[in-house]
């Protein structure tokens, strides 16, 4: 059914207009979990309210009150009901379709503002769990305009239950965690003992489990011959920015994922980037020779805390020790690439070289 309204312009523009003024009104109403398939219509009702639009067939669609009145004088049962949700701040319609015993069968999520994968779980908790758990299988299925993803979350010996989303974006990137989503559905369908059966037809193909907290990276990375030179870098990033917010601006430039190997935070943590052993892509001219180290942080006109040059300070010891780097090669960006000041002028090199040295003591 909703396959029909993702690809029908005209048919999804009248839905979605629809759909906008209705879910604007919704304010207090909490998406805690989703309904369940198998679940009955009544208990879907008791959480989420009446439907405010029914469809009644394929191309046909009536407000909801209009549908219940016309109950009174022919009972019949509808192709999809199409509930207002709000999990948080995301506003979107839910679209059930039940059995012949009113029972959920599929369920099918259209949101008003698309949401990337990785923040999925912020709206969707009771998914997110079914979406990373142990037994869990992701798949693709490369297509156009764009590739699609489905992810296995429940088998027994007689039916397979999948989650398909509906990616969005022109497919320059492969899909990632910072790919957008406008939606999903849930099915079911049976299967044999030992069986894998895909969501829909096509040539799906195991991929990585972009729901899980890891970085997945859109290309095989190089494997890094030498280390010769440690190059430090600031973001030219607030403060407060996350590991997975330079990961997204790297996919969008069309890179791999993060370039730099390890990142140092205000407070002095640090977090892994790229793996360590991989070329990385900080350093124009000396990626495939050198460890990428990035402070968080926009040091152009402000120097970093004292926390953050400490513990990059003492990264930069430990590397230098398991790589055999003399501190002499330990080098600003600005210094093996052109055009940069890159990290910032107000970065306190000597001083930072000063706290390696001391580190080192």
């Amino acid at each position: 059914m909703i396959q029909g309204l993702i690809r029908g312009e005209k048919i999804l523009g009248v839905v979605l207009m629809l759909w906008t003024l209705i879910v604007a009104g919704v304010s207090s109403a909490e998406a805690a979990a989703l309904p369940h398939l198998g679940e009955a219509k009544a208990a879907v009702e008791a959480q989420y309210g009446a439907a405010y639009v029914v469809q009644e067939d394929t191309l046909h669609f009536r407000n909801g009150e209009e549908w219940r009145e016309s109950l009174k004088t022919k009972p019949s049962q509808a192709k999809a009901y199409g509930y207002a949700i709000l999990a948080q701040d995301k506003k979107g319609t839910l679209w059930v379709e039940y059995n012949a015993d009113e029972r959920v069968k599929k369920e099918t999520l259209l949101l008003e503002e698309n949401l990337k994968i990785r923040h999925l779980g912020k709206y969707f908790q009771e998914l997110q769990a079914a979406l990373t758990a142990k037994d869990s299988l992701a798949v693709i299925l490369e297509s156009y305009p764009r590739t699609q993803l489905a992810v296995r979350i429940g088998k027994t010996a007689e039916a397979e239950r999948w989650v398909r989303f509906f990616v969005v974006g022109e497919g320059k990137t492969h899909i990632n965690m910072h790919s957008e989503i406008k939606g999903f559905e849930i099915t079911e369908s049976s299967c044999l003992p030992g069986e894998v059966k895909a969501p829909t037809e096509g040539a799906w193909t195991k991929s990585d489990n972009y729901f899980l907290p890891r970085l997945y990276f859109s290309e095989p990375l190089l494997k890094r011959k030498k280390t010769e030179l440690i190059v430090v870098h600031h973001a030219a990033m607030p403060l407060t920015t996350t590991r997975e917010d330079i990961q997204d601006l790297h996919l969008t430039n069309g890179w791999a994922g993060i370039g730099y190997h390890k990142l140092v935070f205000a407070d002095g943590k640090t977090a892994e980037g790229r793996p360590e052993n991989v070329v990385g892509a900080h350093a124009l001219g000396v990626n495939q020779r050198s460890l990428g180290i990035v402070l968080v942080g926009d040091f152009s006109k402000e120097r970093p805390p004292m926390a953050q040059l400490q513990g990059a300070a003492n990264l930069t010891r430990e590397l230098m020790e398991k790589y055999h780097v003399a501190l002499e090669n330990v080098k600003p960006h600005r210094a093996v690439t052109e055009g940069t000041d890159c990290p910032g002028a107000a970065f306190p090199w000597q001083e930072f070289i000063s706290l390696i040295a001391a580190a080192g003591k």
